[in-house]
């Protein structure tokens, strides 16, 4: 059921931040080296995992996004599921015109 108000939802900030660790480990980064891929102050991500920032800005949650190779709201639950960054520089690498071509031919796979 959606929320009347999502405004007033609350942060989940153990979600957020078991969700920021886990993909971590994934990219092999520790908290220096993500804050400084992300363009943030050296211990921005250290700060937000030790509990000194309760609530992060929007603009930080999308460049730790960004930084990781993941989807806009996926640090927050939302969205699909984050894209290796290794597949994530190959579909930059396409024109618009062969990415639409790769996603009917992989919609086409998922029919099978």
């Amino acid at each position: 059921m959606p929320l009347e108000h999502p405004e007033q939802a609350e942060f989940d900030m153990d979600a957020f931040c078991k969700r920021l660790a886990r993909y971590m480990a994934q990219e092999g980064m520790n908290p220096a080296q993500l804050s400084k891929r992300a363009g943030l102050n050296a211990r921005a991500v250290t700060d937000i995992q030790q509990g000194r920032i309760k609530s992060p800005r929007v603009q930080t949650v999308m460049a730790l996004e960004k930084a990781l190779g993941l989807s806009p709201g996926a640090l927050l639950g939302f969205g699909p599921a984050a894209v290796s960054s290794e597949l994530q520089e190959l579909l930059n690498e396409l024109d618009e015109a062969t990415q639409q071509q790769l996603l009917v031919t992989l919609r086409s796979l998922r029919k099978m």
